[in-house]
């Protein structure tokens, strides 16, 4: 489950998880025009893009948040130890 928070002063929404939701593991905001937003993903293998209305900005980064857990739990349990240590 994720919530989401939009900053006041840059209009960025930045979306946490309830494992630590003063960690934000992703953001979407509008791009250089109003006709496009961007979407970026800060865990696994970080990703991101453009999507046509915020809506779908949203679900792209649902997806890649999703692919990036089902990664995580295809580790062997000493991968992960050792990633979550890099990430410290």
């Amino acid at each position: 489950m994720l919530s989401k928070c939009r900053c006041p002063h840059t209009g960025v929404v930045n979306y946490f998880t309830k494992a630590d939701p003063q960690l934000a593991v992703g953001s979407v905001a509008e791009a250089g025009d109003t006709t496009a937003y961007a979407w970026r993903c800060y865990v696994g293998e970080e990703a991101g893009g453009l999507a046509p209305d915020i809506s779908r900005a949203e679900a792209y980064l649902r997806k890649a948040l999703a692919s990036a857990e089902r990664q995580a739990r295809s580790l062997p349990p000493e991968s992960r130890a050792a990633g979550e240590r890099r990430a410290l």
